[in-house]
């Protein structure tokens, strides 16, 4: 009920953030609960820092379980991307992110595939794709354990990759998010964090609101604290170390 009053209120635009000036899709298939956040550039905040803080703009942004196009839209749409690959396995998901690539004036800047797998590399849609000039964001639900191959990282060694992590979401012993972060530690120096504070404060549109319902737009109702590592190519700090 919020997320769908704010949505109105601000006309269905993200206002604040990174991402400010991206249009939202009203139906959201993936979390409409979470709308409300989006639209306060609150969602994954700490991702979104961390890709605004790089001060560059990406070639080629890779999204792995793009969902309704959060990123692979919006950071098109932002101008912190040029282009974006969408890799999605719903078809409603792909639909959804075709809607916002339209509604958002980008759609000749986003390519939409279904689900990715070990080999997604070879796909067409990459061949000419600069991985050091390329963003790989990667959230499919505790399929990145097994999608991320030793092999696949080798490939992906020159990119810089932002990976969430669902090793509490695995009833697994043990789990497999230690052994997770071993691997990705050959290839990459890796920056493990995780979801911090929320000030909405500052947000005008939200001063009449009570405490309560003002904190409840800052949720996005995860049952466990999230995290996510930041993989940086260890070849670019040996190259830029001569």
């Amino acid at each position: 009920m919020l997320g769908r009053l704010l949505y109105n209120r601000l006309q269905g635009i993200v206002s604040y953030g990174p991402l400010k000036g991206f249009r939202l899709n009203e139906q959201q298939v993936w979390g409409q609960g979470d709308i409300g956040p989006k639209l306060l550039g609150l969602y994954e905040q700490e991702v979104l820092e961390r890709i605004a803080a790089r001060g560059r703009k990406w070639d080629c942004v890779i999204n792995l379980g793009a969902g309704d196009g959060y990123y692979g839209v919006g950071l098109v749409k932002s101008g912190l991307a040029a282009r974006s690959i969408c890799f999605e396995q719903k078809d409603e998901g792909q639909a959804a992110i075709k809607h916002a690539a339209d509604t958002n004036g980008v759609a000749d800047r986003v390519s939409i595939l279904g689900r990715a797998d070990a080999d997604f590399l070879n796909h067409p849609a990459l061949q000419g794709v600069d991985l050091s000039r390329t963003l790989i964001i990667i959230d499919i639900e505790g399929g990145e354990f097994s999608l991320l191959t030793d092999d696949l990282l080798r490939r992906l060694k020159d990119a810089e990759l932002i990976i969430e992590l669902h090793g509490r979401f695995i009833a697994t012993n043990p789990n497999p998010e230690a052994a997770f972060l071993q691997r990705l530690a050959q290839h990459f120096r890796c920056d493990v964090f995780s979801m911090g504070q929320r000030d909405p404060s500052s947000m005008t549109e939200l001063a009449v609101l009570g405490d309560s319902d003002r904190w409840l737009l800052c949720s996005e109702g995860r049952p466990f604290l999230m995290r996510w590592v930041h993989c940086h190519p260890i070849s670019k700090q040996v190259a830029s170390h001569g």
